[in-house]
């Protein structure tokens, strides 16, 4: 029992002193000296890298999900996260006395439907369909209704096109990318979803969507398993030695996120054994 309590509170002790080091973090440069989490095999961790150099091997954690980075970032484990701007934002509309972003901006880039190399006739096609759903207004109706809420349409609310005569449309995504990609039951929302089955009705298919870790896509899309990735995907020179791009559909950011002082604050009060804490 005595060795129990001691471990205890070791780890106690620790807590407190991670959030004490994400306090006051009011630049992305200052991320150099803290924990930082990321979502595994994105733009996200390859900053990270960077950013961190050498220091990365022991201050950089990945993890599968957004979700699961912010949770790592409330419970003290990491003390700043790295994501896209508009997960990002939702988090902290959902948490406002708890997260906060950085007003400095990471990367400027552009989210894009990823295709294996050589598939040119689908590529053309949905890009003659996007096209078609920037011009009619459809595609930002949807950005919209998924930024103002991210559960503003349910699974079934979606149509699917089932039963479309040019068969199905296989889409490679993952679920855990708000206001993207939302895993719903048995289902799928977002404005990856929303917008795939627009394209997938333009093209008299099926949509069918098959979930994967982040990291997997580029490998369920290049080994023919799905016939078009679509996750929040970033184009940039690397991929594209890969993988072919679609036309973009948005422009993205990456950001920096953190706790707010006062959540910091109170959490190493309360990790360290401070009673006069809240």
């Amino acid at each position: 029992m005595k060795k129990l309590a001691a471990i205890l509170a070791v780890l106690a002790l620790t807590a407190g002193v991670a959030f004490a080091d994400g306090l006051n973090i009011s630049k992305p440069d200052q991320f150099v000296n803290i924990k930082i989490g990321t979502q595994r095999g994105t733009i996200a961790e390859g900053i990270a890298k960077k950013m961190l150099g050498d220091k990365a091997k022991e201050q950089l954690t990945t993890y599968e999900k957004t979700t699961d980075v912010i949770q790592a970032l409330k419970v003290g484990k990491i003390q700043g996260a790295i994501m896209d701007e508009a997960p990002a934002t939702q988090f902290v509309k959902n948490d406002p006395d708890t997260l906060k972003i950085l007003p400095e901006a990471l990367t400027v880039e552009q989210y894009a439907i990823g295709f294996k190399q050589g598939n040119k006739e689908l590529l053309d096609a949905v890009n003659k369909a996007l096209a078609e759903i920037k011009a009619d207004g459809s595609l930002q109706a949807i950005m919209l209704k998924y930024k103002e809420d991210p559960t503003a349409a349910k699974p079934e609310d979606i149509d699917l096109h089932k039963g479309a005569k040019g068969g199905k449309l296989y889409v490679g995504t993952e679920s855990g990318f708000p206001p993207y990609d939302i895993k719903v039951g048995d289902g799928y929302t977002g404005i990856d979803i929303e917008m795939c089955a627009l394209i997938a009705g333009k093209l008299d298919k099926e949509l069918a969507i098959i979930a994967y870790p982040f990291d997997s896509l580029f490998m369920a899309v290049n080994s023919g398993k799905v016939d078009m990735i679509c996750a929040g995907i970033t184009v940039n020179e690397e991929r594209k030695m890969f993988t072919d791009f679609s036309d973009p559909y948005e422009d993205a950011k990456q950001v920096a996120v953190v706790l707010t002082k006062d959540y910091a604050e109170e959490n190493k009060a309360v990790t360290s054994g401070d009673k006069t804490a809240k």
